[in-house]
């Protein structure tokens, strides 16, 4: 799947979880994307943390990794005790999705894709 300039930034606004509860550090916005096959270390030096998902992110995109990606970062255990806030973050980047022809499902614990016409 190939997504859209747009589509990556909200997908960048999720990961890194900026105002929510669901903020990833720079230590761990790196263990998430190592998770992906990268090999990063956090240190002297590393850019924002906004300029690093984007990078990631685009060095992803066409891949099978933004799959995963996506897949991990609507994990449903990690939403365990608000399922509401994992439906109300995947309608929101469903939003951007559709413009890429594409769509997120939930289906119980199971995050799957959708190719629209």
């Amino acid at each position: 799947m190939i997504l859209s300039h747009k589509a990556l930034e909200k997908l960048r606004e999720i990961i890194n979880g900026d105002n929510t509860d669901r903020y990833r550090s720079g230590p761990k916005l790196v263990e998430f994307f190592n998770r992906l096959g990268f090999r990063d270390t956090y240190g002297q030096g590393f850019p924002s943390r906004r300029v690093y998902t984007d990078e990631k992110l685009e060095q992803i995109n066409g891949k099978p990794e933004l799959d995963k990606c996506i897949k991990n970062t609507f994990s449903v255990i990690d939403y365990i005790d608000n399922i509401q806030e994992l439906d109300q973050l995947i309608g929101e980047f469903n939003k951007y999705l559709a413009f890429d022809k594409w769509q997120v499902i939930r289906n119980n614990d199971e995050i799957s894709f959708n190719k629209l016409d």
